[in-house]
């Protein structure tokens, strides 16, 4: 929960949206420019609601401030409206894709894992091959969906494979490494998994958490 000084509340989330010192850093930041803008940009898209950028700041701005219905309403009104040639049109893909997932639950996770993956597979290719970092984040998850959700392991592994190839000094590429390894062991190949679990493990560092868990997988598997 956020409050001012007063201790009035502005803002509330179930869940940390953050799992290390740095990222909580940079979220609480975010966090204080989207309460300084929102109600500007209320006023903005009011005045204007055609207007696809401001409706689309608005819509992030919403969705950092854990408000997921009002977020996913606006990216339902402003992605149809977009042509793939406009400026709006990845990120606003990509936003919406974040808000669906602000409603998973175990009721819907097919249905909504589903629709997430759809609009992934449309826009992540493009960026991954022209090496934009927005390509990351939202690939790591598809992957998971893919595999998990759906079983298409062999499909993961081949979009996180893709990934490392593309962006090999990434802060998450140990985890992709270990995803990657995962997806090989979830379709049967164990021999392509030890290798790549023992090869995360040897590179170390032993304390970081993707390692800890290469290590755990190569004990199950003894």
């Amino acid at each position: 929960m956020v409050t001012d000084a007063d201790g009035k509340e502005l803002m509330r989330q179930v869940g940390a949206p953050f799992s290390t010192p740095a990222e909580a850093t940079e979220w609480f930041k975010k966090t204080g420019e989207a309460l300084e803008n929102v109600d500007k940009l209320e006023a903005a898209h009011k005045e204007k609601p055609e207007d696809a950028a401001t409706t689309l700041d608005l819509a992030k701005t919403y969705s950092q401030l854990g408000k997921s219905e009002e977020s996913l309403k606006l990216y339902e009104e402003l992605v149809p409206t977009l042509k793939k040639e406009d400026k709006q049109y990845v990120d606003a893909k990509l936003g919406y894709a974040d808000a669906l997932t602000g409603t998973i639950t175990r009721a819907n996770q097919k249905e909504v894992g589903d629709k997430i993956s759809g609009i992934y597979d449309e826009i992540l290719p493009g960026l991954v091959k022209a090496k934009d970092d927005r390509a990351v984040d939202p690939t790591i998850l598809n992957c998971r969906i893919k595999s998990m959700l759906n079983k298409k392991h062999e499909d993961a592994r081949k979009d996180i494979k893709a990934l490392i190839e593309a962006f090999p000094k990434m802060e998450r590429l140990t985890e992709a490494k270990f995803w990657a390894a995962y997806f090989a062991q979830s379709n049967g190949d164990d021999e392509t998994a030890k290798t790549e679990y023992k090869s995360i493990v040897d590179e170390g560092p032993e304390d970081d958490t993707w390692v800890k868990n290469a290590q755990g997988q190569l004990d199950k598997m003894e």
